[in-house]
C-alpha cells in the first residue's frame, strides 16, 4: 500500500465527521473530503457517551464551553439500571475514578459475601462517588479541585455534535461535497479508485473511510466484506424515539436511566433542551405499534400526538474493520444496543487505531501487519463489549414474558462469558480470574461487580463463609462519599445554566 495522501470519508453524522476532525488534527497535511448527501436525514435521538468523548474532545482543543451549549450537552456520571430483575430493585452502573479506589473495594467485599452466601443485597451506588452525584443531581464536573480527577461522561445531541465538529474539520481545510453515493470502481487488485456520485460527479482517492452506517456502502456492498450478525445472543432488533419537555422543577439529572420493559428496556437521556427517550426492542415478540404503546404509558404521553420515531437495528460487525483500502468505522462498522453508550467510544478508537496507522506507514511498516493490527484490535473490543452486553440478560432474573425467557439464555453466548459468569456463581476467586483474563477483557474489575452485584446474580447453592464489611466500615465509605459532594460539587442544572449563559454572552461579544 503506498502512502496515503488523499482520504476520501463516506458519510457525515457523527462518526464521518468525528473521523474528520481528529484526521485534520493529527494529520494536517492530509488532503480529506468528506461526502454527504443532504438528502439522507439524522437519527438525532439524543446519545449518552463514555469518559473518552471528553478525551476526544480534548484531544482536538475544543473546551466544554465551546461544544456543550451549542449540542444542549449535560454531564453524565453513569447509568441506573431500573427493575431489570422484575422486582422493582435499581442499581446504579457508575464512571469509576481513583477517588473510588477504597470505596469500592467495600462494596467488593460485600458483592462478593453476598455471592458466597452471607449479607444483604447492596446496590453499588453508595460506594462511588458518581453514585452519589446522581443521587443527589449534582455535576460530576467539580466545581473545586480534588486530589485525582473524577471521570465522567456526557448526553449530547449526536446531530448538533456532528455540525460542531463539521465547522472544526472545515476549518481546518476539510474539503466537504454534498452529494448521493451511486457506486464504486475497482482497481484490477480490488483497491477502490474512486466512487461516483448520482448526479455523475466522480471523487478519487487514495483510501477511503466508510461512515456510511448500516448501508456500509463501501466495506460490504462494495467489497463484499462478511457480516458477522449478533442476532443469537442479542435479540434486540429495533427501536422506538419520541423526546419529551424537560421537567419543570429545574432539576436535571446527571445519569442516563435504562428501565427493563415486557421486549427490551427503555432509555432516557437528559439534555438542557429536552429529554430523549426511547424503547430497544425484538420485533419478533412485539411490533413497533405495541412498543410505542408501552413507551408511550411508561412516560404518561400521549401517543396520538407525539412524534414517534421508529429504527431498525443492525447488529454485529464486519469480519473485517480494514479491507483492501477500505475502512469502516461507526454503523458501517458494528453496532451494539446502546445500553452501555459504547458506539461513539468504538468509533473514536477505530480513527485513533487508523491515525497511529497512517504515522506507521509513512515509517514503511508493513501494510498488511498494521492492517490485522487494526482488525484484531477493534475485533476484541467489540466482542467484549458484546459479552458485557449479553451479561446484563443472562444475570436477569426476570420470567415474566417470552422474550426475557429467551433473551436470558447462554445457548451462542461466547466461552469466555460462560466461564466468566460460572466463577462468580462458584464462589471463586473473582479477583484472581479477572487478572487470569486480562487481556479478554474490555470492561475493568468494578464495572463486572458493579453489574454481577447489582444484578444480584448468585447461586443458593454457593454457600462460603466469607464476611462483609462491618457496619462501621460502610458507614464510613458512604460518608467519606458524601463530603466529597459537599466540598467539590454543585447542582447540575446550576452549572449548566451558568455554562449556557458564559456561552451566550462570549457569542455575543464575538
Amino acid at each position: 500500500m503506498a502512502i496515503i495522501n488523499k482520504l476520501v470519508i463516506l458519510g457525515g453524522g457523527s462518526a464521518g465527521w468525528m473521523c474528520a476532525a481528529y484526521l485534520s488534527k493529527q494529520h494536517p497535511k492530509l488532503d480529506i473530503t468528506v461526502v454527504e448527501s443532504s438528502k439522507i436525514g439524522s437519527i438525532g435521538v439524543g446519545e449518552g457517551s463514555t469518559p473518552h468523548l471528553k478525551t476526544f474532545m480534548d484531544t482536538l482543543g475544543v473546551s466544554e464551553q465551546q461544544w456543550m451549549p451549542q449540542c444542549d450537552a449535560s454531564y453524565k456520571a453513569g447509568i441506573y439500571f431500573n427493575n431489570w430483575n422484575g422486582d422493582e430493585r435499581r442499581y446504579f452502573h457508575p464512571f469509576y475514578s481513583q477517588m473510588d479506589e477504597k470505596t469500592a473495594e467495600v462494596y467488593c467485599v460485600n458483592a462478593n459475601a453476598r455471592r458466597r452466601g452471607n449479607g444483604d443485597w447492596q446496590a453499588p451506588d453508595d460506594y462511588f462517588l458518581t453514585g452519589h452525584i446522581a443521587k443527589h443531581n449534582l455535576s460530576p464536573k467539580v466545581h473545586t479541585p480534588m486530589l485525582k480527577e473524577q471521570t465522567y461522561g456526557y448526553h449530547f445531541d449526536a446531530t448538533k455534535l456532528a455540525a460542531v465538529l463539521k465547522a472544526y474539520a472545515q476549518e481546518k481545510a476539510v474539503k466537504h461535497i454534498d452529494g448521493e453515493f451511486s457506486q464504486a470502481q475497482l482497481s484490477e487488485c480490488g483497491n477502490i479508485v474512486g466512487i461516483t456520485l448520482i448526479d455523475g460527479r466522480q471523487v478519487n482517492g487514495d483510501f477511503f473511510i466508510d461512515a456510511s452506517g448500516f448501508n456500509a456502502l463501501l466495506i460490504e456492498q462494495t467489497l463484499k466484506t462478511p457480516f458477522n450478525s449478533f442476532a443469537n445472543e442479542l435479540l434486540n432488533d429495533s427501536a422506538v424515539a419520541v423526546a419529551t419537555p424537560v421537567t419543570t422543577d429545574g432539576v436535571i439529572s446527571c445519569a442516563t436511566q435504562s428501565t427493563a420493559l415486557s421486549a427490551g428496556w427503555s432509555w432516557q437521556i437528559p439534555l438542557t433542551s429536552r429529554t430523549g427517550n426511547g424503547y430497544v426492542y425484538s420485533s419478533k415478540h412485539i411490533t413497533g405499534e405495541q412498543a410505542q404503546s408501552e413507551l408511550a404509558d411508561q412516560l404518561n404521553i400521549d401517543a396520538q400526538n407525539s412524534a414517534f420515531r421508529h429504527l431498525k437495528m443492525k447488529v454485529g460487525c464486519m469480519q473485517s474493520a480494514w479491507q483492501k483500502n477500505v475502512m469502516a468505522i461507526g454503523l458501517a462498522h458494528s453496532f451494539i444496543e446502546p445500553i452501555e453508550a459504547t458506539s461513539l467510544m468504538v468509533t473514536q478508537h477505530s480513527i485513533k487505531l487508523f491515525s497511529q496507522a497512517l504515522v506507521k506507514l509513512q515509517n514503511n511498516e508493513q501494510p498488511l501487519a498494521l492492517t490485522e493490527h487494526v482488525n484484531q484490535q477493534l475485533h476484541q473490543l467489540v466482542y467484549g463489549i458484546k459479552d458485557y452486553v449479553v451479561a446484563h440478560y443472562a444475570t436477569s432474573q426476570r420470567t415474566n414474558s417470552s422474550y426475557w425467557l429467551a433473551a436470558t439464555q447462554l445457548t451462542h453466548s461466547s466461552n469466555a462469558l460462560k466461564s466468566l459468569l460460572i466463577a462468580w456463581l462458584n464462589g471463586d476467586d473473582f479477583d484472581v480470574y479477572l487478572s487470569k483474563h486480562a487481556q479478554q477483557q474490555v470492561y475493568f474489575r468494578p464495572s463486572w461487580y458493579c453489574l454481577l452485584g447489582g444484578m444480584d446474580f448468585k447461586s443458593e447453592r454457593c454457600q462460603q463463609v466469607f464476611d462483609p464489611a462491618s457496619t462501621a466500615i460502610n458507614n464510613a465509605a458512604k460518608a467519606y462519599l458524601n463530603e466529597l459532594c459537599d466540598q467539590h460539587c454543585e447542582p447540575h442544572a446550576k452549572q449548566l445554566h451558568t455554562m449556557k449563559n458564559q456561552y451566550s454572552t462570549s457569542a455575543k461579544v464575538g
